[in-house]
């Protein structure tokens, strides 16, 4: 009698534990799945629209606005194109790059590759040129997380539309069309992307109480250029949130975004670097956040993130989070080091693969 007793108490007892599990792991997946759903999900069909825009005037692939007007050098609508037969020979080699028969893209079941485009819209919700392309390549052999920027100035072909820089793809047709030029010209695979605008970056930044930076003498009036910009668009006081001081300071998100963003001091190799640092930055504090701060930064930026991740996929990554914490994170940037030259085409100065 005692032993059928303590047999009952075993078998409620595992009915019990079960159950708290797979209680608790449908109250996970509901909480994870409406946090999901305030995401922009688009259906991962790679179509996009081709447009009659052939050429993005330098007005727009150069951004000249009113902050960039303020700083731009005197004698820059002087800009003379370089030779015709230098201009002549890139476009061949450029052709020849692309052909069909000419290497497949390359891929490996061992990688996973999600590019970040940062849009460089001043309205929320808009639409803009792709101010940063950064590939985040997930290793799960080598155990590393590879940062890829690619510069924005490069020189390459635009499928359906003739040759421009490479941030004009986001322009001319969206995260897809910016993916097959990036595939077809670097034969790399991408995966998926992920796309947000300057507002969503900003509140990135204000969700986790800001990053702490390097601010030099020098980056300052750049840098509230920028902040006045924004704060023009955003409709408060323009000295909102401008920097007065020097050094490792806490910056919030529109003081992170104009020193991201700065492009004239050192070259687009330097900015670049900026946003991978900064990048690494906020996954090195989101990745010790508390619950409540997570929360907090999902319902803050979820709903203003574009992307063509699956919901599969996603929750994926969510469960091989504490796995990627451990994981070691390089930084590189395309075009490499030594592997580059300056050509002038229609008074665009761009980047050269060589």
């Amino acid at each position: 009698m005692k032993k059928n007793r303590i047999l009952k108490i075993i078998k409620i007892s595992l009915i019990t534990f079960f159950s708290i599990i797979v209680i608790t792991g449908i109250t996970g997946y509901i909480i994870v799945h409406s946090y999901i759903n305030k995401m922009n999900l688009v259906k991962d069909d790679n179509a996009y629209e081709v447009t009659e825009r052939e050429n993005i005037s330098i007005e727009e692939v150069e951004e000249v606005e009113e902050v960039e007007e303020e700083l731009i050098i005197d004698g820059a609508t002087d800009i003379i194109d370089s030779p015709q037969t230098v201009i002549d020979e890139l476009e061949e080699v450029i052709q020849g790059n692309t052909e069909d028969d000419k290497q497949e893209v390359v891929s490996s079941s061992d990688v996973y590759n999600i590019l970040l485009i940062g849009c460089d819209s001043r309205e929320a919700g808009g639409s803009g040129r792709s101010d940063a392309m950064i590939i985040v390549s997930i290793n799960s052999k080598t155990k590393k997380i590879i940062l890829t920027s690619f510069l924005r100035d490069i020189y390459l072909k635009i499928p359906f539309h003739k040759n421009n820089r490479l941030n004009a793809a986001y322009a001319y047709g969206g995260a897809n069309l910016l993916i097959d030029t990036i595939e077809e010209n670097f034969q790399i695979d991408i995966d998926k992307y992920i796309s947000m605008d300057f507002y969503t970056f900003i509140d990135v930044v204000d969700s986790i109480d800001g990053v702490t930076l390097e601010v030099k003498e020098e980056y300052i009036p750049i840098i509230n250029a920028y902040i006045k910009e924004i704060n023009q668009h955003m409709g408060v006081a323009e000295s909102n949130d401008l920097l007065t001081q020097t050094g490792n300071l806490v910056l919030n998100g529109k003081q992170a975004l104009g020193y991201v963003r700065n492009r004239y001091i050192g070259t687009d190799f330097e900015r670049t670097a900026r946003q991978r640092m900064v990048l690494q930055t906020i996954f090195d504090k989101i990745k010790d956040s508390s619950y409540k701060k997570i929360i907090s930064l999902s319902d803050a930026v979820l709903p203003q993130v574009t992307t063509n991740l699956s919901e599969k996929k996603i929750i994926s990554l969510i469960l091989s989070f504490p796995t990627f914490k451990n994981y070691e994170i390089e930084q590189w940037s395309i075009p490499m080091q030594d592997t580059y030259s300056f050509v002038t085409i229609n008074r665009m100065s761009v980047l050269v693969i060589v």
